[in-house]
């Protein structure tokens, strides 16, 4: 994978009721809009947000240490990919090992 090209997972559960606070946040801090980051999910269930970044580890790293300095946040997890697969790779490798 291109070293710039990485992305990873970020699982972050926030207090009770501040999801609004918490989103404003982010905005404030230029996450969004400076397209490091590809995609914010709110979802139900262990954690309440999904945010997926891309770029550089050092920046990424930056960026996710930033995260989790908000008084808002009260766990991450934090997931990294290291090798991305398009459906026909994963195909083709599962015919290879026939």
């Amino acid at each position: 994978m291109n070293p710039k090209n990485n992305r990873a997972y970020v699982l972050i559960e926030i207090q009770p009721g501040k999801e609004r606070e918490f989103s404003e946040e982010i905005l404030s801090k230029g996450l969004i809009l400076d397209s490091k980051v590809e995609r914010m999910d709110f979802v139900h269930g262990s954690f309440d947000f999904i945010i997926q970044f891309h770029g550089t580890m050092k920046d990424i790293d930056r960026r996710i240490l930033g995260l989790r300095n908000s008084p808002l946040v009260r766990k991450t997890e934090t997931l990294v990919c290291f090798e991305v697969f398009t459906w026909e790779d994963l195909v083709d490798r599962v015919h290879e090992q026939e």
